[in-house]
């Protein structure tokens, strides 16, 4: 069997590995938390899973950003936008700087939120 390779995560699949993260400590919430609250929710991810989206080594596909969204009460177009309640970047690093914080790039041609491109 052959191994498929894997692409990195781009600026808007770290943005919700990001926001995942955080609200998830902001809640106080287990990763076992968040597994009982998606399957509630009808998209089961097991502890594993969530773990390896927090590290950025798996990517969330469409239906896990909608799940995990509705989890955190929120729309998948909030777990896609940067950290705005970071408080060295505000979310907009400079062009060409990533905020060592949040890790929120500000690259030049590369959009960092779903605003930058519309």
């Amino acid at each position: 069997m052959t191994e498929v390779a894997r692409s990195p995560l781009g600026p808007a699949g770290n943005n919700v590995r990001r926001n995942i993260r955080r609200l998830r400590e902001q809640r106080r919430w287990s990763y076992r938390d968040m597994e009982e609250r998606l399957a509630r929710a009808g998209r089961a991810i097991p502890v594993v899973a969530l773990s390896a989206i927090d590290a950025g080594e798996r990517h969330v596909d469409v239906d896990d950003l909608v799940a995990l969204a509705a989890a955190f009460g929120l729309t998948p177009g909030e777990l896609l936008e940067p950290p705005a309640d970071c408080e060295t970047c505000h979310g907009a690093p400079p062009p060409g700087f990533m905020c060592m914080e949040c890790e929120t790039s500000g690259g030049r041609n590369a959009p960092t939120s779903v605003r930058d491109m519309r």
